[in-house]
Formats: structure tokens, sequence, C-alpha cells
């Protein structure tokens, strides 16, 4: 059958948060519909993610909440009659899943095809063998590889090519890593749980490469071939821990020019074997000895490195990705900010800065978990940092940890560390590992001694070791001009320099601007590095003396982002600071927001009007009210800030959903969500509530209705202020009863936004800076919705409770009523 132009284009989603995966996927998904919604296409897009903001998107896209199974996606594609799947957006899940539909026939029978990526690639990707193929076939060089069905083959294998191996199962639909096995006992272990979770009953052994340098290199290629190289990042630790685990500096930092251009060639001949349409992110083990390199992993689509580049560099990957998948090429796309004509979308883009990728923990919430770092990720988040020196780019991500999770980054109380215990955490590195190398240098372990146990780069501890003694000259030298402009210049906060000087960071702060005259500048993050005139709307700090952004005229807001993803709140949050933006703006504010999550939604281009990558933290807050004299600011979540913000006479708003949350594990029937307004109440609609803590949208029969809107009436003389509440309703003896009401949780909002077709962020914000809202009643979605929370207990090695907190939850999921 010939081919027709795409009509109905499917994306396909990545599913909730969980570790190893943020809102990238989601933030790619948002840019490609926005660019695709320009054209006569019609767009569906399914997920299973109950945080998904799609559904509030002002753009023509059919929002489809279903399981992310093969069954579920064949009825989809038969009721829509879609023409192409587009699986890019949907990272390994997305993958995965094309990869069954295309094996169970129905993309032939159906004539529907793949949009990005082919469905010989992605079953080359899924396979190891396969891709080794393709590899030798392009003269790269493979590391050895099999792909068994039982235990010996694969004890066989193991014993050739010599331990340790790395084991990994085959087509698995959960988040799965590589497994290091250090020998035979371990290895026929490992391979149980591994054979279990594998589809095909199928697991890839490879002879591992742990202590290698791990690179990564993200390419973009067009239609017609055209490929560029987009940004490289290298890993601090060596292959061995995560990557999502490992801080990442970008650019690289310790490659020769000879071993840096062999990556890149090699990224862009694999782009090319593949015909890869639109973003590939490719995994690298150099041979730190020789260097030698191996592919380690290919992402043929948006993931967190890729989102991380787009940051670092202010190249827009994902809206030029759309137009590619448009059938644009790189050298007809126009780059928005470049004010030259011919400065098109093919080109490299150069950096005049370093930034820098932080992993950020939960283990605070989760005590039991094992906190080693390995190739299991277990980092709920990431923040980043930008600045002009890799001491500045690090020192600026350590403080990006704001303090309700900066206990959480250090196991252990590193200062307090026998010397036994200090050589097994270097030796074995764990979360925080970046404090206890710190105090490694303190006590005087030398660079080669460092280099040694951790086989990290001796250049980074060259980095350290600068930092210590930036430590010293300001403990020796309190209160001196010359010391603190050095510390300022190499990303020190002023609350680091009051601890080290044994004052209250108010005095640092007082000292620096009117004594010492020190003030933060900032400058713009775009492609070009300055050799085109170019429009960015993106700001880091540093204190040097030319200061590239200019003040924002018209009425403005300062929004204080979400940060690091977090267990509790994560892609809620999101979703609601998201929300929040879009209702600023719909009053007539210009939008200013602080964020430095690389994953975050609200970082895509052109939905704030200004942004700052820097730390949320009360100076860099401060420096930006400063600077951008705001007429007013919104926080999402960040009580601790906003306390000390007040404290300093600067008047700031906070959304009222991310502090209170509704009871939990209490005994409760329905909940009401209602709006309160200056004394008037507004009745949403009612959800039930099972054994297991869902929520079940149902259609309230007159007969409820009567019981409930007296209880709704009587709700007032439990508010105090304007706002929109859950009202918890408990059935006895067939009786109605309020238990409490609470303002409604941020876990909650996107699944309820979604099940009444309501905007509750913007309601809130819209209360929040006007003291109302207009309010408009919508009839409940039809169709049988609920949703529960997603936790990392298995991720973190942990049994999942009976009855688990959801403010412990990390993302969100639709479920089917069975």
């Amino acid at each position: 059958m010939a081919r027709s132009r795409a009509k109905n284009i499917l994306i396909i989603g990545a599913g909730p948060t969980q570790i190893g995966r943020d809102t990238e996927s989601e933030a790619a998904a948002v840019q490609i519909i926005k660019n695709f919604a320009e054209t006569d296409r019609n767009l569906f897009y399914v997920t299973s993610d109950a945080n998904s903001v799609i559904p509030r998107l002002d753009v023509d896209v059919k929002f489809i909440e279903a399981e992310l199974t093969v069954n579920s996606l064949i009825q989809i594609l038969r009721e829509n009659e879609i023409d192409v799947i587009l699986p890019v957006a949907g990272n390994t899940v997305a993958l995965q899943l094309s990869e069954q539909l295309n094996e169970s026939g129905i993309l032939k029978e159906l004539n529907v095809r793949t949009m990005g990526v082919t469905t010989t690639t992605i079953h080359n990707i899924n396979n190891p063998e396969l891709m080794n193929r393709v590899l030798k076939h392009i003269k790269e060089p493979t590391i050895p590889t099999t792909v068994v069905e039982n235990v010996t083959d694969a004890l066989r294998f193991a014993k050739r090519v010599g331990f340790p191996v790395l084991i990994k199962p085959i087509a698995s639909l959960t988040k799965t890593n590589r497994i290091k096995c250090d020998n035979e006992h371990q290895l026929m272990e490992m391979l149980e749980s591994a054979f279990k979770v594998s589809i095909t009953n199928q697991v890839a052994v490879e002879k591992s490469v742990v202590g290698y340098k791990e690179i990564e290199m993200i390419v973009i290629r067009d239609a017609e071939g055209s490929k560029l190289l987009i940004n490289g990042g290298e890993n601090f630790n060596p292959i061995g821990v995560h990557s999502g685990d490992s801080i990442i500096f970008s650019p690289t930092q310790t490659l020769t020019d000879v071993e840096f251009q062999s990556l890149r060639t090699a990224a862009l001949k694999i782009a090319e074997i593949l015909k890869i349409k639109g973003v590939c992110h490719v995994q690298f083990a150099l041979d730190p000895t020789d260097g030698k390199h191996f592919i380690t992993r290919i992402n043929p689509f948006f993931d967190r490195s890729s989102a991380f580049a787009a940051r670092a560099t202010g190249y827009p990957i994902a809206n030029v990705v759309a137009k590619i998948l448009m059938g644009q090429n790189l050298r007809e796309i126009k780059l928005s900010g470049v004010q030259r004509h011919d400065s098109l979308a093919l080109i490299e883009p150069v950096m005049d800065h370093i930034a820098v990728r932080f992993p950020t923990w939960s283990f605070a919430s989760f005590k039991n978990a094992n906190q080693q770092l390995n190739t299991r990720m277990k980092s709920t988040g990431s923040v980043m940092a930008f600045g002009r020196s890799a001491e500045e780019a690090l020192q600026k991500a350590i403080r990006s940890v704001d303090s309700t999770t900066a206990a959480e980054q250090a196991a252990l109380d590193e200062s307090q560390l026998s010397e036994a215990q200090l050589i097994n955490v270097l030796i074995h590195p764990r979360a925080g590992e970046v404090y206890y190398l710190l105090e490694a240098i303190r006590r005087g372990y030398t660079v080669d001694e460092l280099a040694k146990m951790t086989h990290i780069d001796a250049f980074y501890f060259y980095k350290l070791r600068h930092l210590v003694k930036l430590e010293r000259r300001l403990r020796d030298n309190r209160f001196d001009m010359a010391a603190l402009q050095e510390a300022k210049y190499f990303g020190f906060g002023d609350t680091q320099i009051a601890h080290l000087w044994q004052v209250r960071s108010d005095e640092v702060r007082d000292f620096r601007i009117k004594k010492a005259h020190v003030f933060a500048t900032y400058k713009g993050v775009e492609p070009t590095a300055g050799e085109f005139p170019y429009l960015t709307n993106t700001y880091y700090s540093t204190f040097e003396d030319e200061d590239e952004a200019v003040r924002t005229t018209g009425k403005k807001i300062l929004v204080l982002g979400t940060a690091n993803s977090q267990v509790g709140t994560n892609s809620a949050a999101e979703y609601t600071t998201f929300q929040t933006i879009q209702r600023c703006q719909k009053l007539g504010y210009k939008v200013i927001l602080i964020n430095n999550n690389p994953n975050a939604l609200t970082l895509i281009p052109d939905l704030a009007d200004k942004i700052y990558l820097e730390p949320l933290t009360v100076e860099n807050c401060l420096n930006i009210i400063h600077q951008e004299k705001p007429d007013k600011i919104i926080a999402q979540g960040k009580w601790e800030i906003v306390t000390q913000l007040v404290l300093r006479n600067v008047q700031a708003e906070q959304l009222p959903v991310s502090r209170t949350t509704r009871s939990e594990n209490i005994e409760a029937d329905y909940m009401g969500v209602i709006s309160s307004i200056n004394g008037s109440i507004n009745l949403f609609g009612v959800v039930g509530i099972d054994e297991d803590n869902m929520f079940i949208p149902i259609e309230v029969s007159e007969a409820l209705k009567v019981k409930v809107d007296p209880l709704i009436k009587n709700a007032n003389q439990h508010i105090t202020n304007n706002g929109i509440y859950s009202v918890i309703i408990k059935e006895n003896m067939h009786q109605l009863q309020i238990v409490s009401v609470v303002p409604l949780a941020v876990q909650d909002l996107p699944f309820l936004s979604f099940a009444f077709d309501q905007d509750f962020a913007g309601i809130i914000t819209e209360i929040t800076l006007n003291g109302s809202s207009k309010i408009e009643n919508h009839p409940i979605i039809q169709g049988d919705y609920r949703y529960s929370h997603v936790y990392p207990y298995t991720q973190f090695g942990l049994k999942k409770p009976q009855n688990p907190p959801f403010s412990l939850a990390i993302g969100a999921e639709f479920q089917p009523i069975k």
C-alpha cells in the first residue's frame, strides 16, 4: 500500500515520574505538540502519568489516559485510525512498546509507521548483540556482549571474558539498569531476577568496563543527513556509578582534542547509520590509559542528558527536532534568537561557560536504603549550575541543594569519620561523595592518592583542592575584601562565607555590598558564545564586571520554581508551577522564573519571559529582586526561603498547595473539591476514595448531592482564607460527616484538575494575586478514572509498606478499574 501523508499521529508518553525519569520527556512532548499543532495533523497523546500537563495545553491535542501496554496501544491505534507513532518523547518505555507493536504485526497490518526512528533501529538498539553487529559494520569497537537464555551460557561467557561482567534484562517494561557482577555467585543470584523481568526471558551479559571515563555526546540529524554535535558532557565518576548519580560537567574537561574529535565522529556516524531523524544521545566508555573508546548506550530519544544539553548550550533541541519531524531540514530551520538571517539551526553550539548537573537524593525519607553508588540509579532528581570556571559551577551546584535536602546529600557526617571510615567511603562511593572528597583534601590527602583510590581524573581533585585553599584563606582572613572577591568569583555563597567567618549571612551581604562593592552580574546562555548577535531570555550569575541582563520592563512577577525533584511533590509541583506561569501571563504579568532543575517542564523555551538558571537560595533571590524589581513574588513551596525573604522585608506570596496535604490513611469515602472566595462556597464536584487511597471520579447522584450540599455550606467554619479546598467526607450509617477541610494538596491537584476540567493551579494563583477568581463549573470528564501514587521503594531495594504515605511518592499514575 502506498504511504500517504501522516494525518493522525500518536505520541507515546513516558508514564509517571520515577527514579531515572523526571519531567524531561513531557517537556519535549509539549514542544513537539505545540509545533505540530501549527499543521493540519490530528494529534493524540497517550500516557499513564496522572501529573501530565498535556490536558491543560491551549492546543488541539486529544489526551488519552491509558496503561502503557501493547494491548491498550493496539486498541488506540484501531479506534483512532493512527497513521504514525512517535516514540521519541516517551523515553525507553515508548521505544520498547514500539518494538513490541512491530513484533505483534499490528504496524504492518494497519500500515502504521514510526517517526524519528525506524523500527529496524529500535529492534537493533533493544538487542545488544544486533547493535554490536551495526557498530562493527561502521568499524566502531564493541564491548564483548552476548544474549543468553539460561544461567549456563551466562557463566560460560563470563569465564571466557573474565569478571566483572554487567547484566541487563532484554525487553523489560520496568526501568532497569545494568547490574555489575564480580563473581559467579553474584552472577547466578542476579540472573534469577533478571530473567523474571524480561518479556523474552533473555538477558544481555557484557564485559565490564568499570573504571573507564564516561563521556556523553548529544547529536542531531535531519532527513537529508545533515548532522551536528549539540553538546559533550563528562561524568565526574568513572563507569561503575550510574551517570544519573554522577556529577556531569559540560563541556568535557579532561579530554584531549584527539579524544574529543574521535568521540564526536563516532556519535555522528551512529546517527547516520541508524538513520536518526532528530536527537541521539550516545554514551562512551573511554580508556584513560590509551584513549580508546567503547559505545555503552544509544538513546535515540529525549532523555535527561539531552534536556541538560539544551539548558547548558541554550540550543532549543526539542523545537528544532519537532521541525525536523515535520519535514524541515537543519539548513531551513531558523533559531529564533539569532539576529542574522544566514545563521540557521545548522550551527554547532559553543559555550563560554561551564555547566554542571548535580544529583540529589531523598535518603532522609528512606533511611534503610543502601546509599552506596553503583550501576543502579538512586538519585530522585538533580540541579544544575553555571559558572565561568569549573570551581564556580561546582560550588553553585553544591549550594543549589536547598536546606530541605542538604542533610540528605552526605549520608554520614564527614567531619566525624575516622580515617578508616573515610577511606572506605572513598573506595566505595556513597551519596554525597563530593563532601567526603573535600573532607579528604582538608585532611591532607594528595591528588594522586585520591585519584588512585577513586579512579576519578586528577583534574577534578586539583579543582577541589583549590576550593579547600579558598576556604582556608577565608577562615584566616575575616572580612578581607580581596579574599571575599576571590571567593565570590569561584562560587562561594554568602552563607558559606558566613559559616567560615562565624558570623550571620546578613553581615557578609552587608559587607560585600556596602564596603567591598562586590555585586552579582549576569551572563546570557545562548549557543553562539557571542559569535553572533543573539537575543536570549536565559541568564546565570557570576562576579565579573559586565552585566548582560537588562531589567524587564512592564508589570512583572518573579516566580520561584521547584528546583530539584523530591519525593512528595515532584512532577505535581512542576505541573502547578507551569500552570501558575501561564495564569500570571494571562493576568498581564511578564514572568521572571528562577529555577535550576535541568529536567524542568517550566524551562521550555518561550514559557517564561525571562529565566534565571540559579540556585534557589535567599542570596540569589535577593540578587535577582535587586536586578529586576518585580511587582510581585510568588513561590511554589520554598517555605523557608520565603520566610527568610519576609524577615528581610520582601513581600512574597506562597501558593497554599504545597505545605498542607489531605490527611493520610484516614477512613473516608468521598472528597469534595470547593472554592471559598470572600465567604462564597462553590462545589466543583465529588470524588470517591476507596480502600487503596485511590480516587475515582463519580457522578454525584441527586440523593448524594442532597446530602453533600448542606455539608459544603457548613465548610466555611473550617476555612479562614480564600482558596481551593478538599473536604474529606465519611459515610456512617448512611449519614455523611466532614472529617477535615484542608487546602488542596499539590499531589492531588493535577489529577483533580483533569477530572473536573479545571485549572485549579491557575485559580489559586489568581486568588493569591487578586483576591478572587471567576469560577466556571464543568461536568466531570466521563470515563472510569482512578489514580495511585508511584513510590521509589523498589529502586531503593526496599519492601513497599502496606500503606505508604503519599508524602513519599515520587509520581502518580492513572490505573484501570478492574
